[in-house]
Parts: structure tokens; sequence; C-alpha cells
């Protein structure tokens, strides 16, 4: 009898440890510092960089804009059309666009994380992800200038969208999700250096 309670102790011991320490998304979220480039190299290199890491060219062939409210600068420019890499699967969709003038300046990044329909992803992998691009942000630019939760219950919206801004000396971004009441989630990302 001894040895069923030692056994049944060590096997509630090991699981214990295993849904404390492994979680089903865990592994295939990819850490911020790995998706998110600070740097603004030339559109060249970028490319060089996104083919290497097996994304996937997205680009639309065609111009499109963002508006004044996402980046303050757009009209400052005179862009070339925008290219988009989709970045290999995990547990999100990861789309970046790349903004770029003649001189292949990259002026503006555009980051969006998405639900990945191949991987059964939970509501919270959204706040946990949201939470860790603040946190990486708020280390290398400095503390947010603006910050506005909305609160999804009370809101008579079906979609509402919460959003951080960052003003640093060499750097701009602006962080905001959108979340809905029928469980859609997505986050945003604007890097730019104006």
């Amino acid at each position: 009898m001894n040895e069923n309670i030692y056994n049944n102790f060590y096997f509630l011991l090991i699981l214990t440890f295993l849904l404390n320490n492994c979680s089903i998304y865990k592994d295939k979220t990819i850490k911020i510092e790995k998706e998110i480039n600070l740097d603004f190299p030339k559109i060249s290199e970028i490319k060089k960089e996104e083919i290497s890491e097996k994304s996937k060219d997205k680009s639309l062939g065609y111009f499109w804009g963002v508006s004044d409210d996402i980046y303050p600068y757009f009209s400052n420019h005179k862009f070339e059309n925008p290219i988009s890499y989709e970045r290999p699967n995990n547990n999100f969709v990861l789309k970046v666009d790349y903004f770029f003038d003649k001189k292949e300046q990259v002026k503006l990044k555009f980051y969006e994380w998405n639900y990945n329909e191949k991987v059964e992803t939970p509501r919270e992998i959204f706040m946990d992800k949201f939470e860790e691009i603040k946190n990486f942000l708020s280390e290398k630019i400095g503390n947010p200038i603006f910050v506005n939760y909305e609160d999804l219950e009370r809101s008579k919206e079906e979609t509402i969208r919460d959003d951080i801004k960052w003003r640093g000396k060499n750097l701009n971004a602006y962080l905001f999700r959108f979340r809905g009441k029928e469980g859609f989630n997505q986050i945003r990302l604007v890097l730019y250096k104006d």
C-alpha cells in the first residue's frame, strides 16, 4: 500500500511540474527579440534576411498607405510599393510590411500578429504577446507617452482597441491591439524614426 502512495505521489508531482512549466503554446511562440528588429537597414538587406528566415513574400505589388493617426509623417515621404513578408508559422501568423524610399531607406515597419488557424490559439496568448511587446519596447525606448486600455465588457462596440505609444530619441512606436466580443484578436505595431 505504501508503494502505491509513493507512486501516486511521484505521478502527481511530475504531472504538476509538467502542467506548471509547460504550455500548449509555449514551444511554438517565438520570443519578441527574434520577431522585432529595432534597426532600420536598407530594404535590400531586409529582403536577404527575410529570405534567409524562410519568410514568404506577401507583397501586393501596388502602393498602399497607412493613416496619419498610425504614422503621422506618412505624407512627408515618397514611398515605393511596400514589401510585405509573412514569417514562418508559429502560434501566430506574423506579417511585416516595410515602407521605403527610392534610396532603399526603410522609414516605417508595420508588424501584424493574427490567429494561426493551423494551431489552436488560446485567447490569453494575445494578451501575453501584447504585454511581452509592451515590456520589450519600454525597456528599449523608455516609458510610453500614452496608454489606453478599453473595457470590452462595458463597451457598446463589438470590437475595441488598446493603444500604447512611445516617443524616443531615435525610435518611435505605436502598439495597438484589437479585441472583439466574438473572440477576435489582432496585434499591430508600427516602428518609425521620424
